[in-house]
């Protein structure tokens, strides 16, 4: 299943851009791009609804402290839900990546350089979705859809 969504190449980080249409069962959204090699320790993706940040459906956030772990999150009218974490670190500064977000109907499953990663139940109808951002200690060459 495609999208009718124009890609987004090489966009200033912080980024927050439309998804026109919102997501839907199948779809895939795939970041590419690398951890910056100074600077802070993390950085995130969120698939959310509206540009304010305060109803996000996915947080996806690589933290490389404490030996790297991956948070992955909810918020909700502001506020968070209870984390999940990843203990394991799939980045490294300064390396290309590729993160695939498919869309399924009970979770996102996330895939990264190939590689199953993660799937993380829906707590947001994801049909809410409008708006896609990235923030963070991240270069990004493409947003794909």
């Amino acid at each position: 299943m495609s999208f009718k969504q124009a890609s987004y190449q090489n966009p200033l980080i912080p980024f927050s851009g439309p998804i026109h249409g919102g997501l839907q069962d199948g779809h895939e959204v795939i970041v590419n791009g690398s951890v910056l090699q100074s600077g802070g320790t993390r950085f995130s993706v969120n698939f959310q609804h509206g540009l304010d940040g305060n109803n996000i459906a996915f947080h996806f956030s690589p933290r490389l402290e404490n030996g790297g772990y991956v948070v992955c999150n909810t918020k909700k009218n502001g506020s968070w839900g209870p984390e999940e974490r990843k203990m394991q670190m799939p980045f490294r500064r300064g390396v290309p990546f590729e993160i695939r977000f498919l869309v399924l109907s009970t979770a996102f499953k996330v895939i990264v350089n190939g590689n199953p990663f993660f799937q993380y139940q829906h707590r947001l109808p994801f049909q809410e979705v409008d708006t896609i951002s990235i923030q963070g200690e991240v270069q990004v060459s493409s947003i794909k859809f």
